[in-house]
């Protein structure tokens, strides 16, 4: 069994990919957010900072991208390379409007054609392995249907399939059958993702899905960290040690953000942001969250913080 973090935008970056591996167990892979273009063909900043070798010691991270054209994937592909991977993942997935009415994410799952012209421009020219992670469709879930079996002509890495369309973003149920059908249609390494919350949740998959040994957590590590852990060796904290642990987890991502960035306002807007979702794991997270947000400075958030033991 492998598991691993997805890339989750503005939160699962080396700031938390770090508190994570030095607090909590059972990551196999890390993905990053993925890399995007500036409007004057540059690559954004801050992805590009996260992806670096030094801020990501001892773990094994995949690089992803977003593009939807070769010019642009070369550009991010290039850099990705330039750092020493051997290996990146091409974000098929997004689901935000802003994102698939620019042609990007998940906005080309509906243009099967538009696909495989890019793979066969860029896979010729392409030094090093690339999977994807992808919905099943923009619209509605049959539309992976026409897409997985032509993917066996190229040679992926894995496939990463979020088992929802575009359009749902992250409401109603993931489709559990349709992604039974895509088992059978694709050669590639296959991996799991969507709605694994709690170990009960895992185990009904595992169990439906006998043959998938690859699994994707995002939002249900946000709201558990320790959800790996209790996944892979069976482990479940107690209350007093789980929020031991979620305050050195914070401390850890407080002083990480402060090493990168002394502004104590940053600091304290991004652990708010990061405590929205944890605090959802906790049985009083509701209060507990109402408190952190009135916090006027980092310092008075973290003495909340250390209060919840």
């Amino acid at each position: 069994m492998q598991l691993s973090l997805a890339p989750l935008q503005t939160y699962t970056d080396y700031h938390f990919r770090n508190a994570h591996i030095a607090v909590f167990k059972g990551v196999d892979k890390f993905y990053a957010p993925y890399l995007k273009m500036n409007n004057d063909g540059t690559i954004k900043n801050a992805p590009k900072i996260d992806i670096l070798p030094e801020n990501n010691p001892q773990i094994d991270i995949i690089p992803q991208l977003m593009a939807c054209s070769e010019q642009e994937f070369f550009i991010m592909s290039d850099y990705i390379e330039s750092l020493g991977y051997s290996e990146l993942n091409w974000n098929m997935g997004c689901p935000y409007p802003m994102v698939t009415n620019r042609n990007l994410g998940a906005g080309i799952l509906n243009k099967p054609s538009e696909i495989f012209n890019l793979f066969d421009a860029i896979f010729p020219k392409l030094k090093i392995g690339l999977g994807i992670k992808m919905r099943m469709g923009l619209e509605n879930t049959a539309e992976i249907l026409e897409i997985l079996p032509r993917l066996n002509d190229y040679p992926l890495t894995e496939i990463i399939i979020h088992a929802r369309y575009a359009k749902q973003l992250y409401h109603g149920v993931c489709d559990h059958e349709r992604f039974m059908e895509c088992i059978s249609l694709t050669k590639h390494p296959l991996t799991y993702n969507g709605d694994i919350t709690t170990k009960e949740e895992f185990d009904f998959l595992n169990e439906k899905f006998s043959g998938i040994q690859s699994w994707m957590i995002g939002r249900g590590a946000m709201n558990n960290p320790s959800l790996f852990e209790e996944i892979k060796f069976g482990t479940i904290d107690s209350g007093e040690v789980y929020r031991n642990k979620l305050n050195q987890f914070s401390e850890y991502l407080t002083n990480s953000l402060l090493e990168c960035n002394p502004d104590r306002g940053y600091a304290l807007s991004k652990m708010k942001s990061y405590w929205e979702y944890l605090s959802e794991g906790l049985s009083d997270g509701k209060q507990i969250y109402r408190k952190l947000k009135k916090a006027k400075s980092i310092e008075d958030f973290n003495g909340f913080i250390s209060e919840i033991n």
